[in-house]
């Protein structure tokens, strides 16, 4: 499991990856080693924040504070477990629904940490497959359901999600197409269309029309497959 934390107190910060270094010990035998990495500032956790499984946050000087880097993280696509660590701010006090976060109170307790880390392992187990896409700057681990459809735009990809993000994917369509295969409900449309067959919410005559509202043009023979594809 790979950890982040990222707290602008420096003694804090040390202990916490004291407790979780001890706590990876604990399960090395078990093959759950805790790959921890600490971050003193919320620009650095935010170059790569798709690698890690769980994080442990707590941001009291400079702005973003805690609760604005989680959702910073939480707009940039990052589905893991959030921890706030309450220490002068109370996060509760700054919650906003439906964003899911975790809290905990400085200072730690290793038992409470223990908690977290074994439900972190078990969400994480039974985890649905996700889809790895890039673009630019990140990865983006997307869940079958949230991804409607993609089509070519110049040497990209632009992939349409279901809660309105446009991720410009690096790369061609086709080069996209062998990472959809392990999932059963993607079928080529248009002849440069992918569409997940699940937001398909009309069929017309040359289009289809996407759960967003989105129209994509049908070629000859695409209503045969659709049709195929629903047996």
């Amino acid at each position: 499991m790979h950890i982040a934390i990222c707290d602008d107190n420096i003694a804090d910060r040390k202990h916490l990856e004291r407790l979780l270094q001890r706590e990876s010990d604990r399960r090395k035998d078990t093959a759950g080693i805790l790959y921890i990495d600490s971050y003193g500032n919320v620009d650095a956790l935010t170059k790569s924040p798709m690698i890690y499984d769980l994080f442990f946050i707590d941001m009291t000087g400079l702005p973003p504070h805690g609760m604005e880097t989680a959702l910073l993280l939480r707009d940039m696509g990052v589905v893991a477990p959030i921890v706030l660590c309450t220490s002068s701010i109370r996060y509760e006090d700054y919650a906003k629904p439906p964003v899911e976060l975790l809290y905990i109170d400085k200072p730690f307790k290793p038992e409470e940490l223990t908690n977290i880390v074994n439900k972190v392992d078990a969400l994480k187990k039974k985890a649905a497959p996700t889809i790895e896409v890039r673009d630019d700057l990140n990865t983006y681990y997307i869940y079958e359901d949230d991804f409607i459809y993609a089509y070519p735009d110049g040497y990209r990809t632009k992939i349409v999600l279901k809660n309105g993000r446009v991720i410009m994917q690096l790369g061609t369509l086709q080069e996209l197409i062998p990472v959809l295969q392990p999932f059963d409900c993607f079928l080529l449309l248009g002849k440069k269309y992918v569409v997940n067959y699940n937001h398909i919410e009309k069929i017309e005559r040359t289009y289809v029309l996407l759960s967003d509202h989105s129209k994509v043009p049908l070629s000859f023979g695409d209503k045969k497959r659709i049709n195929e594809f629903k047996q």
